[in-house]
């Protein structure tokens, strides 16, 4: 059986949100142990802005798989 498109993009930004979730998390805690490298806060603000992104992206995925999940059926199947 066929996933429908709202299903593939759904998945695709669950995906893309993981891997950014897990990236961003990862610089996260690498900021508390690079003092060196973390001496104005950058690392820090770089991986938060990766999780805030990954946030928003599945938010937005989430919304367009919806929504094309429920452009595509007809008007009696949405009762």
């Amino acid at each position: 059986m066929r996933m429908n498109k709202g299903h593939e993009i759904t998945n695709m930004c669950k995906w893309m949100a993981s891997v950014g979730l897990v990236v961003g998390t990862a610089l996260f805690l690498l900021s508390f142990i690079a003092s060196a490298y973390n001496k104005d806060f950058f690392l820090t603000i770089v991986s938060l802005g990766i999780i805030g992104a990954s946030m928003v992206m599945f938010g937005f995925g989430l919304f367009m798989g919806l929504l094309t999940e429920t452009y595509h059926r007809g008007p009696r199947e949405n009762v």
